[in-house]
Formats: C-alpha cells, sequence, structure tokens
C-alpha cells in the first residue's frame, strides 16, 4: 500500500546528527501485555498527535511458496477488516520482512486507534467485496514503481520465490489475482499474528500510566494463535548465477551474499559496510546511466538465514554485466581500510539512531513543504519502532558496537563475508522476454 507517514522519512537519514542536538528526545517506555504483545511507548511532552503503529512478521521475503506477494494483498485486505480505509488515519505497508499497520490521530480519539488495531489483530473475516476492491489497488502499486524504474519491493518478493521455493517464472500478479478469499483467511491466520513476534509502537501525547491500561483491555484480549511462517521448499541453493522470469515488466538485477545475524559480533561492522556501499550506489554515475533505483540491504531477513541484498531496476537495453562490474568495483574498494574514511562518521551516526528517538523539535526546523508535524512524528516512530522491533534487547548492544566500528573492522567483514565467490545473482526479466 502507498503509504502516507513515511514520504519524510529521506528526512532522517540527511539530518539525523542534528537530530539529537537537543536531550528532548521522546522518553521510552517498555511493557508486555499479558498475551506477549510487546509494547514501546514515545511520550512527547505537550504534544496532541497520537500515531500507533502495529509491527507483524510477515513479509515478503517470507511468503509460501506460489503466493508471491500474498503478505501485501493481505495486509490490504486486514485493514478493510474495519470499514473502508480512510486515509491517511489509517494504513499500512509490507516490508521484505515484516508489516506494518498505522493510525494517525490525536489525543482525542488515539482509543479508536486502538480498537482498530485490537480488530485488526483479531482475525476477523475477510469479504469478498473487500477482494474485488483491494486486488486492483495492490496490483496498482506494480505499476507505480514499474513507471519510476523502483521495483525493489517486488524482487525482493520475486526472489524469495525463487531462492527459497525454487519458482523459475513468479506470478507477482497472477498469485494474488488467483488467491480465494478462504485461503487468504486461513493463511492469515496461520502466519500472521506470531507468539513473541507482535509489536506495537506508540508515540505522541499518551503517558505510559494512561496506555498502558487501556491496552490491556483491549490489544492483551487478543487470542494469538500463529506460531510460524511459511518453510522453505528449497533447503539448499546450489546455483550461484540464476535466472528466472515475472509478470512485471521491468529487468531487474539482484546479488545476494549470506551474512551473519544481528546477534553475531560481525554485524555491526556489516551494518556500518551495507551503510557505505549504500552511499557509494547513490554516487556513481555509471550506475545512474545504467539503473533506475539502486540500493543495498541488511533487512532480508528469512526463516533460515540473515542476507546482504544489493538490487537494482535495469534500464531498457542496458548492459547488466556493466551493472555487476560497478557493484562489484564497489565491493572491493570498501576492502581496503584505507578507503574506508567515512566509517567514523558513519558509525558513529548510526550509533546515535540505535541509541535513542529523534527529538521532534529539530526535525520541525526542517521541516519540509507538505510534511506536516504529525508525519513527522509519526516517522520517528516508524523508525524507531522498526528498530525495536528487529532488534529487541540487543538494540542498546548495537548502539555502542556500531560507535566502535573501525575502517579495518568493515574492511574484514567486506573480504569475509562479500567476496565475489559468496555472491549469488538472480536476474528478473519479464516474460515477454524470457
Amino acid at each position: 500500500m502507498v503509504n502516507k507517514i513515511k514520504h519524510a522519512i529521506v528526512i532522517f537519514f540527511f539530518l539525523f546528527n542534528l537530530s539529537h542536538v537537543s536531550a528532548a528526545s521522546p522518553e521510552v517506555t517498555r511493557f508486555t501485555l499479558s498475551n506477549g504483545i510487546k509494547v514501546v511507548n514515545l511520550y512527547v511532552e505537550d504534544s496532541t498527535d497520537v500515531v500507533i503503529l502495529s509491527y507483524l512478521p510477515l513479509g515478503l521475503v517470507s511468503d509460501g511458496k506460489a503466493k508471491a506477494q500474498w503478505c501485501h494483498l493481505i495486509e490490504h485486505l486486514t485493514l478493510r477488516t474495519t470499514g473502508p480505509i480512510k486515509y491517511p488515519t489509517s494504513s499500512a505497508e509490507t516490508m521484505s520482512d515484516n508489516m506494518r499497520l498505522e493510525f494517525l490521530g490525536s489525543t482525542d480519539n488515539w482509543t479508536h486507534g486502538l480498537e482498530l488495531h485490537t480488530k485488526w489483530l483479531s482475525g476477523l473475516p475477510f469479504s469478498e467485496e473487500s477482494l474485488a476492491e483491494e486486488l486492483p489497488r495492490a496490483l496498482s502499486e506494480i505499476d507505480f514503481t514499474v513507471q519510476r524504474l523502483a521495483t525493489h519491493k517486488w524482487a525482493s518478493a520475486a526472489w524469495n520465490q525463487v531462492v527459497r521455493h525454487g519458482e523459475t517464472d513468479v506470478s507477482m500478479r497472477g498469485d494474488i489475482q488467483s488467491a480465494k478469499l478462504g485461503d487468504l483467511e486461513e493463511y492469515r491466520d496461520l502466519h500472521l499474528v506470531q507468539d513473541g513476534r507482535v509489536l506495537l509502537c506508540v508515540i505522541g501525547g499518551l503517558d505510559t500510566e494512561t496506555l498502558q491500561p487501556a491496552m490491556e483491555e483491549s490489544i492483551g484480549s487478543i487470542n494469538i494463535v500463529a506460531k510460524s511462517l511459511p518453510p522453505a521448499k528449497v533447503k539448499n541453493v546450489i546455483e550461484k548465477d540464476l535466472i528466472a522470469s515475472w509478470d512485471v515488466n521491468v529487468t531487474h538485477y539482484i546479488e545476494t551474499y549470506t551474512i551473519p545475524n544481528a546477534k553475531n559480533n560481525d554485524y555491526p561492522a556489516m551494518y556500518v559496510a551495507n551503510a557505505l556501499i549504500n552511499v557509494g550506489l547513490m554516487q556513481d554515475i555509471q550506475l545512474k546511466e545504467l539503473t533506475g533505483m539502486v540500493g543495498s540491504s541488511v533487512d532480508i531477513v528469512t526463516p533460515e538465514q540473515t542476507y546482504l541484498q544489493i538490487s537494482a531496476s535495469i534500464k531498457q537495453d542496458a548492459d547488466i554485466n556493466k551493472v555487476k562490474e560497478r557493484i562489484r568495483f564497489l565491493i572491493d574498494r570498501i576492502m581496503k581500510p584505507e578507503n574506508n574514511f567515512q566509517v567514523v562518521m558513519a558509525a558513529q551516526s548510526l550509533s546515535m539512531q540505535f541509541s535513542s528517538p529523534m527529538d521532534i523539535d529539530v526535525m520541525k526546523q526542517y521541516k519540509q513543504q507538505g510534511v506536516s508535524e504529525t508525519m513527522m512524528l509519526g516517522n520517528i516512530g516508524l523508525w524507531w519502532g522498526m528498530l525495536e522491533y528487529r532488534y529487541g534487547d540487543n538494540l542498546p548492544h548495537l548502539a555502542n558496537a556500531l560507535n566502535n566500528v573501525s575502517a579495518a573492522d568493515v574492511a574484514d567483514v567486506a573480504k569475509r563475508y562479500l567476496s565475489e565467490d559468496h555472491r549469488m545473482t538472480l536476474v528478473l526479466t519479464p516474460h515477454e522476454k524470457k
């Protein structure tokens, strides 16, 4: 779903150091409800805004075989269980490794937001009417990204089908077009709201003394029955260079590297390495001539493994081998400590991001036109909630470890995990170009 909150999030990465000049970041409180659902409250004194975010484990790289982006359609249908979606009050987004449901409100109507989240997480029935209306909307998001050469989200879903399930012809459109209502409901019930894998982040003018009992009465009453994500059908990938077709009219290139998970001592250096790779990808003039959107991510987390993934929408008639060469050049460059002069600044900035939420007062000074204060507050909650969801109790350790990452550390993990020998590639081509 085209998300309303996230439009301002790019501001964060350019202004993050400034956002910590003041000590007035939201007050962070964590608690767990009686059914195991975790909550983090970001209290902003004197704010009249309230944003409530639910984080759930079903994402695009964990969907089952021949169920490409079912999670995305389920996102749409879940919001519709409470009636027509009222933008921007209600919204959602499906990512590679999670799904997020959103309510934007105020201190006057926040209890309505809790009521919506309670219903969204309670497994209410889907309707044929909602399916008929939401399916075209879900499909239109593919068209939107094709026009902008930004198909990375769908490419991660296709990668899941190829690498984890052995598919060679991925139906990004067809899999959801053929989905039956009852099967979608059953899939949601099995995988969406899992024990120990649900987090709610609340940001705004609600103190914890007010929020916690209300959440216990509503969210805490939800009966959690889902236990796991769909298992992979392919246990070991033998081929290093894969080719598949898909029903998306863009050629897309992905290269993937197996990396340690977030609790491994190498992860902080890998996180910084990923940041440097992204800087290189954004600045590389030759890549801009060959690709649309291109980026690197360490958020490709399947039930079996964690990956660093570089993903690029390819311009028509561009040479994919040249894309590979430029990406390899950028990775090889960070294997030499003397090239990693940006590490100290990047590591300190990332450490700050993991240490505390941003300060809304500082962010207001740089508010872009068309971005409301509510959206900015929501983005602070979105980012911090994502960190809490992905890293949990390990967050303070990562904040400290990131601050100590050196240029040599980045070069070391790049050599050990990101060499050409460890690279797995996937080229997705439109059906008509197969």
